[in-house]
């Protein structure tokens, strides 16, 4: 992570969204986007302000140093009302998700660990036994707002294109991609091989601290250019 930071220095205003990839390096704290590999979900449920909260206060600095550099208001409105909405939707579908595993009868017996986690996939994942029940349905979409969020940082990484030279686009399409691979990895590993989640977590880390870098990067071509 020091190497990362060397390499993608970031200013002050952005050091608090490095709150992001840090809960995700460290899952049992209970204030990641997914639940924790422990399966702790009662701690989960418990730190859901701190969790909203801090998911929140690491966004502001994004769209605060994004409002100069995107040519088009109503494309950054969305990008802000998505974020606001991925973040709000995702508590909502989390908590359902966890009723609808707590519900089962089996779960809230002494179970083996890896008996526990098996449990946990197969029901996380298997569809609504009731269509027409309110709570089955709503976890059936508890990726929605990850989908969301990916979106999000395309969306920010599409408006930094245009100020940024060849290299440099490549770089961030790369930086993004390693994003992107990163939290697909954790919502399908962070349940299995304990390195597999490291390393992806790792990659999200690091993908999402470069585009941090580029947002910085071109905030100061912007205020060059404004300046001359």
């Amino acid at each position: 992570m020091d190497n990362i930071m060397e390499n993608f220095p970031l200013p002050t205003a952005l050091l608090p969204c490095l709150a992001i990839p840090f809960v995700e390096l460290f899952p049992d704290l209970c204030l990641g986007w997914w639940t924790p590999p422990s399966l702790n979900l009662k701690q989960y449920k418990k730190m859901w302000f701190l969790r909203v909260s801090l998911q929140f206060i690491a966004w502001f600095p994004v769209f605060e140093m994004l409002l100069p550099i995107h040519p088009d208001s109503s494309n950054y409105s969305l990008l802000v009302i998505g974020a606001i909405a991925c973040i709000a939707s995702r508590k909502f579908f989390m908590d359902k998700q966890i009723k609808r595993v707590e519900d089962v009868g089996m779960w809230n017996t002494e179970l083996p660990f890896d008996k526990r986690k098996a449990l946990f996939v197969i029901i996380s994942n298997s569809r609504p036994v009731d269509i027409n029940k309110f709570d089955d349905m709503s976890a059936r979409y508890v990726t929605f707002p990850t989908k969301i969020a990916a979106a999000i940082v395309y969306g920010i990484v599409n408006a930094l294109q245009s100020h940024l030279e060849v290299d440099d686009n490549t770089k961030l399409m790369v930086a993004f991609a390693t994003f992107a691979v990163g939290g697909v990895g954790i919502g399908g590993t962070r349940h299995g091989n304990i390195l597999l989640d490291i390393f992806f977590r790792c990659m999200f880390g690091a993908g999402f601290i470069a585009v941090l870098h580029y947002i910085a990067e071109v905030s100061d071509i912007v205020l060059i250019k404004s300046m001359n």
